[in-house]
C-alpha cells in the first residue's frame, strides 16, 4: 500500500511540474503576485509562507517562501513618486518525484501618482533558478535471496540525476486607489487595487547538467483587490480578492471573502498593551478547493493559517486532499 501511495504520488507530482505554486496569503504580501507591488506599503515587510499542498500524501508538493519588501519613500512630506525595493528566496520540492526547484530574487518598482488619491506602478525582478530532478530506478526484493536479506546482492538500482541553472525576469503593472488623499503623516487604506503580471519571462541558461529540462510555461497573473472600511467595530473592514492565472495548459481561478480590523495610523498607548488586529474568511479555488484561513496582527508580528478541502476536481485521484498554509510577518507598519 506504501509503494502504491508513492507511486501514484509520483504519477501526480509530476504532473505538476509546470505549476508555480498557489499561495492563498500572496495578496497579504502582493509582491508575490505583482513586482509592481514592490514597495507599496509605506514600511518595511518581511514574511514567511509554508504550504504543504497536498497534505495527507507523503512525498507530495510542499514549498516555502521568504520575502523582504522596503519602501524608498520619504515620510517627511508629500510625495508623488517613490521606488519600492525588495528581494525573495523560495523552494518548491516533491520528495516523490525528486523535483526541488529553488530561486533568489531582486525587485524594484516605481509608483507614481496619477490622481489625488491614486497611483500606477510597475515592476520589473530578476531571479536566479536552479532546479534538480533525482530518479531511481530499482527491483522490489532484489537483495532478497528467498531466505534472508542480502546486502552483498545488487540492488538493481540507477540513479541518476539532471541539474539546470537559469536567469529569468518577472514584470507586472497595477492601479492603485486610496479611500482618501495622503498626508505626510497618515497613510490611507487601499480601497481598490488592479494589475497584470507575467512571470517566467525568457531563460538564460547558465548550467545543464543530465538531460535537458524543458522551460517553465509563462504564468499569466491578473488580480482585483478591494477593501471597504466601516465603523461597525473599531478600523473594521469588508475586503475581497479575485485572482486568475493561467499557465501553459493550467488555468485557476480565485475569489477570497473576508471581515477584519486593521491596524493602519493606529498608536499604541504609552504602557498599554500592543495593538491587536484580525483578518478571517472563505476562499473558493475554482475547480479545485474550499479554503479558510485567518490572521491574527499583534503588535508588529502576524500569524496566520490556511486549511483546504479539495472539491469539484475534475481528477476523481485528487479530491478529498487537504492543503495547508502558514504565514509569519512583521512590519513596521
Amino acid at each position: 500500500m506504501r509503494s502504491l501511495t508513492s507511486l501514484s504520488c509520483l504519477v501526480l507530482a509530476a504532473s505538476l511540474l509546470a505549476q508555480d505554486a498557489d499561495r492563498s496569503y500572496a495578496p497579504r504580501i502582493p509582491s508575490i503576485l505583482d513586482p509592481s507591488r514592490t514597495g507599496a506599503s509605506a514600511a518595511v515587510n518581511a514574511a514567511l509562507i509554508h504550504q504543504d499542498q497536498w497534505l495527507q500524501v507523503p512525498g507530495a508538493w510542499r514549498n516555502e517562501l521568504l520575502n523582504v519588501d522596503l519602501c524608498l519613500r520619504n515620510r517627511r512630506k508629500k510625495v508623488d513618486k517613490w521606488i519600492g525595493a525588495g528581494l525573495d528566496a523560495a523552494v518548491d520540492r516533491s520528495p516523490a518525484s525528486g523535483w526541488q526547484r529553488s530561486h533568489a530574487a531582486i525587485r524594484t518598482a516605481i509608483h507614481l501618482r496619477s490622481g489625488e488619491r491614486s497611483y500606477v506602478a510597475a515592476g520589473l525582478a530578476a531571479a536566479l533558478v536552479n532546479a534538480t530532478l533525482n530518479t531511481v530506478d530499482g527491483a522490489w526484493g532484489s537483495q532478497y535471496d528467498g531466505l534472508r536479506y542480502d546486502a552483498s546482492l545488487p540492488s538493481q538500482e540507477a540513479w541518476s540525476s539532471d541539474a539546470s541553472s537559469w536567469v529569468e525576469a518577472r514584470a507586472g503593472v497595477s492601479f492603485t486607489l486610496k479611500r482618501a488623499a495622503e498626508s505626510p503623516r497618515r497613510r490611507e487604506p487601499d480601497i481598490l487595487t488592479a494589475g497584470l503580471a507575467a512571470d517566467h519571462l525568457g531563460r538564460l541558461l547558465l548550467r545543464e547538467a543530465g538531460q535537458r529540462m524543458e522551460p517553465v510555461p509563462m504564468r499569466a497573473t491578473a488580480y482585483v483587490l478591494s477593501e471597504i472600511h466601516h465603523r461597525l467595530w473599531e478600523n473594521g473592514s469588508f475586503s475581497g480578492e479575485l485572482i486568475g492565472h493561467l499557465q501553459g495548459p493550467f488555468h485557476t481561478g480565485r475569489i477570497n471573502l473576508y471581515a477584519g480590523k486593521h491596524l493602519l495610523n493606529s498608536v499604541r498607548e504609552e504602557g498599554g498593551p500592543p495593538l491587536f488586529g484580525f483578518k478571517a474568511g472563505l476562499g473558493y479555488k475554482y475547480l479545485d478547493a474550499v479554503l479558510v484561513n485567518g490572521i491574527i496582527d499583534y503588535g508588529r508580528l502576524s500569524f496566520g493559517m490556511t486549511y483546504g478541502w479539495s472539491m469539484g476536481a475534475k481528477d476523481r485521484a485528487v479530491n478529498g486532499r487537504r492543503t495547508f498554509e502558514l504565514l509569519l510577518q512583521w512590519s513596521t507598519r
